[in-house]
């Protein structure tokens, strides 16, 4: 039967190989660290295996990350109503740019008319008990009066105070203007919306006859030059980032752009789903063709400490049994099966901690192909 076992791996070899007439590769013989694969060097650049030198890819000097871009919530506001009240006009539209202090639009709410009302009562009371204390002081310097009536004349003037203070407070508190000399209430009623920063209309309620209320947001007002784009970052690369850190941001939906920034916060807490942080860059928007809600893909840069450490692509690195092998090219189409140590990874890069020199060529991309043929001889 020994005779006919040569003539039975030709016959399987040849089967092999016919799905594919230029590539044949083989296991030497010997322990996982002296193994050897060899490939066809005609096959190499159809199956797409790659080979660079260990720690000089690109690549591994950055962290790649998704995200999404967002206002700036530090140059964002939400426009409401302190007291429930109906719309009477709309003078800014989404879309609009507006001016900090600018009219957004006038409702009409009673309480508004109640307390400019409350004001106008106020204030003459406190007139009138102002000049009743004024009197009574004079008269008890003349002895024509009871100190004890004089007394009274003063609490009621302090009182009066305290009444117009209140009521004035309450008008600031709804920011409707204070009326000065007694002057009857223009519009009475009727209370402002205002853009409370510089920035662009990006959403409203405040249609007109529409009732609001305290829950409502009538508008949001934006400041669209700068934005943030926010990153999601997976709890295994938190180690190689760095507040300050120079980021590249390039978004699909605008092909060809990249803006630049710095990494300016990394939140301290992780998502216990998703188990990543989210860091936060700002992004300069002076031309504004970038939107809040665009995706976005954000090159990171590595620290120098890190950067000097052997770090090599991901896809390198193969599982074979209970080890960490990488394939080193000797010769063109051969490659050493070479165990290393592995120390801190993530999805796209692998800190080499031992068995590996820098500069040493191995497969970047393609190895899981090496690593088949080794599982299958």
């Amino acid at each position: 039967m020994s005779r006919w076992l040569p003539l039975l791996l030709v016959t399987m070899l040849a089967c092999k190989g016919s799905s594919d007439s230029t590539a044949a590769a083989r296991l030497s013989d010997g322990s996982a660290a002296a193994r050897t694969v060899h490939l066809d060097p005609s096959a190499m650049k159809r199956l797409g295996i790659n080979v660079q030198g260990a720690g000089t890819a690109t690549s591994t000097r950055t962290l790649r990350v998704p995200g999404t871009l967002e206002y700036n919530f530090e140059r964002y506001a939400e426009v409401g109503v302190p007291l429930e009240g109906r719309v009477t006009r709309v003078d800014a539209r989404i879309g609009d740019h507006v001016k900090k202090g600018q009219t957004l639009a006038q409702i009409i709410v009673p309480q508004v008319a109640s307390a400019q009302a409350d004001f106008l009562v106020a204030q003459a009371g406190t007139l009138a008990a102002r000049k009743n204390r004024d009197r009574e002081d004079d008269l008890l310097s003349r002895q024509l009066t009871t100190a004890r009536e004089d007394e009274v004349a003063r609490s009621e003037a302090t009182k009066a105070e305290a009444d117009l203070a209140a009521a004035e407070a309450r008008l600031r508190a709804l920011r409707v203007a204070i009326p000065r000399d007694n002057s009857v209430v223009a519009s009475a009623g009727t209370l402002a919306l205002s853009a409370p920063l510089d920035g662009v209309v990006v959403a409203r309620k405040a249609n007109l006859g529409v009732y609001l209320t305290p829950a409502d947001t009538a508008f949001v007002v934006a400041d669209l030059s700068e934005l943030w784009a926010t990153l999601d970052v997976h709890e295994n690369e938190l180690s190689y980032l760095r507040i300050g850190a120079d980021v590249a941001i390039t978004l699909d939906a605008l092909e060809g752009k990249t803006v630049h920034g710095k990494l300016a916060l990394i939140e301290p807490v992780l998502g216990r789903s998703t188990r990543s942080a989210r860091a936060r860059v700002v992004v300069p928007n002076a031309d504004g063709s970038l939107r809040p809600g665009l995706f976005c893909r954000a090159q990171v840069a590595l620290p120098a400490d890190v950067v000097g450490r052997l770090l090599i692509v991901a896809a390198a690195v193969q599982q074979l049994d209970d080890s960490h092998v990488v394939f080193i090219e000797h010769d063109p189409g051969t490659f050493e099966v070479r165990e290393v140590q592995v120390g801190r990874k993530t999805a796209e890069i692998v800190e080499i901690t031992g068995g590996l020199s820098a500069g040493e060529k191995i497969v970047t991309s393609g190895a899981f192909l090496l690593r088949g043929e080794l599982t299958l001889q």
